[in-house]
């Protein structure tokens, strides 16, 4: 564990050598992992890689660990719970939908323009940065309050309220351009 943890020093200070090699030692067995809780090789990638990425990219302010292994993989099991959670709440959105539409007693063609108008909107949720878009779900298909999603989040509530505030502008303005599409 010494060894690892020399290695991991060199990755704080923003060694490339020593990034590389913690990559090298650790990406299969990260990425097998992954893959084994997400049943998805194409999204076990995708999120083993963002996490290496975020290692890189955070260097500075990483925490001197003990035990490399164990918090990477605690690390990638954080960011895979928070996909499995994403795809849950993209999931609900899209039975919101479906089921409204059918409820709705309309013709084929209102039938296919809700369809498109729910492809577009998840669309551009999707867009939102990715912790904007968790306050986004939490607070508006989740029905969690502000201050519920502050506590979830570490975050103050001022942020939390800037951030759907900041959302929903991104996304009225994303729905005012291409309404004319749509309507």
């Amino acid at each position: 564990m010494q060894y690892h943890s020399t290695i991991w020093d060199k990755v704080r200070q923003g060694n490339e050598a020593a990034f590389r090699q913690l990559f090298e030692e650790q990406w299969e067995t990260l990425f097998t992992y992954a893959c084994k809780i997400l049943k998805d090789q194409e999204q076990a990638q995708d999120i083993t890689q963002a996490l290496f990425m975020h290692l890189w990219e955070k260097h500075a302010a990483l925490p001197p660990v003990a035990a490399v292994t164990p918090y990477l993989r605690h690390a990638l099991r954080n960011r895979l719970l928070n996909a499995i959670r994403d795809q849950h709440v993209y999931e609900r959105h899209v039975d919101i939908f479906r089921q409204a539409a059918l409820e709705s007693d309309n013709s084929l063609m209102d039938g296919l323009h809700l369809k498109e108008t729910e492809q577009q909107l998840l669309r551009s949720i999707n867009t939102l940065p990715d912790k904007m878009k968790n306050v986004f779900y939490l607070h508006r298909i989740e029905n969690l309050s502000v201050a519920e999603i502050a506590a979830r989040t570490g975050s103050s509530e001022q942020t939390i309220r800037n951030q759907l505030n900041t959302a929903l502008q991104r996304l009225r303005t994303k729905w005012n351009s291409i309404s004319w599409l749509l309507f």
